[in-house]
């Protein structure tokens, strides 16, 4: 049976950043050149971010726990960041070769991140303590970052998920912190999506 408390605490890193990630990259990929040009330096960004607060500061903590839990994730994050420096830099011969290769790489990453490096976190922590992690991750990310991650991320998720998330950061985030992130979601929220969601998550009401 899945400790719900646990659950939510991993939920954000390891489901909901991953389904926006696949979901902007398909939409990329489907987008052709023009898109490409556009959108792919976010999506970049924003996956190089999410790789570095995994390899900084929950792989660590989980190797010295359950060592050997994260060996293949961290090779996978390099092949990955080779051929997003390719796309990224201009110099790839084939960008729609170099993107459907990306993708294959990516969602089988994210899978393997899900199945086996998600529960080993579950496994091997409790949730106050990986909400404590989670609590963390502000001290890798630059304001300008989050200014460009949170509208992204509300944007790339399905109105559930949008829920699940909100209310995990009314968990997770200091009091201080949260009119500040809030600001950031409803940057990516049309007036009804933002209504809707402060319907579902009451907490964010005093904060708009």
């Amino acid at each position: 049976m899945v400790d719900q408390e646990k659950y939510a605490a991993v939920a954000d890193n390891f489901i909901y950043v991953h389904r926006a990630l696949r979901r902007d990259l398909e939409r990329i990929i489907a987008g052709g050149e023009e898109l490409f040009a556009s959108d792919f330096p976010l999506f970049a960004r924003i996956l190089e971010k999410h790789s570095e607060v995994e390899d900084a500061l929950f792989f660590p903590a989980l190797e010295e726990r359950a060592p050997g839990s994260t060996a293949a994730t961290v090779d996978q994050h390099r092949k990955i960041e080779d051929l997003v420096a390719v796309l990224a830099s201009g110099s790839s011969t084939d960008t729609q070769t170099d993107l459907a290769t990306l993708q294959e790489f990516l969602l089988a990453h994210l899978a393997e991140e899900e199945e086996k490096v998600m529960p080993a976190m579950m496994e091997h922590f409790e949730a106050a303590e990986i909400w404590a992690l989670d609590g963390r991750i502000m001290e890798f990310c630059s304001p300008e970052f989050m200014q460009e991650m949170l509208p992204w991320w509300f944007t790339h998720i399905d109105a559930a998920d949008r829920v699940c998330v909100a209310q995990n950061m009314t968990v997770g985030v200091p009091p201080e912190v949260l009119p500040v992130l809030c600001q950031w979601i409803a940057a990516g929220l049309d007036e009804t999506q933002w209504n809707e969601l402060v319907g579902q998550v009451p907490a964010l009401a005093a904060t708009a």
